[in-house]
């Protein structure tokens, strides 16, 4: 990758959301960390957003939630959802919605930073979504 990618990490465990942070910052990418999907909309509103990685459950509004709402204002905003709950009606939906991708909690590190590569390589419009197990 020639630049650093800003990247958005949405998860309301904190050591979760620092822990992917780490991993995407050891690979030059700028983060940002919010922990509720009111902060994520309002960070993608500011602009700047190059990916977002959600998690799927959340107290209050969960990641599908908060991606419909970026996806309104920024039809092509390009996200990849998390969940340690693989056979959840919200995993469908988040894919349903025009997420890019899916990771199972725990990951591999090696196969988040691939797919968040994949992602942020791939067109706007174009592209069907990954999953990494």
């Amino acid at each position: 990758m020639s630049s650093p990618a800003r990247i958005l990490v949405l998860d309301d465990n904190v050591d979760v959301a620092q822990g992917v942070s780490e991993i995407l910052e050891l690979s030059g990418h700028d983060v940002v960390i919010v922990h509720d999907g009111l902060s994520a909309v309002s960070a993608y509103s500011r602009g700047g957003i190059d990916v977002g990685l959600f998690d799927i459950r959340m107290p209050g509004m969960n990641g599908v939630e908060a991606f419909g709402e970026i996806l309104r204002a920024q039809p092509g905003a390009k996200v990849i959802f998390m969940s340690g709950y693989a056979d959840c009606d919200l995993v469908t939906r988040a894919m349903e919605s025009g997420a890019r991708g899916y990771l199972s909690k725990p990951f591999d590190p090696e196969a988040m930073l691939s797919l968040v590569d994949t992602v942020l390589a791939s067109t706007a419009a174009a592209s069907a979504p990954a999953v990494a197990i």
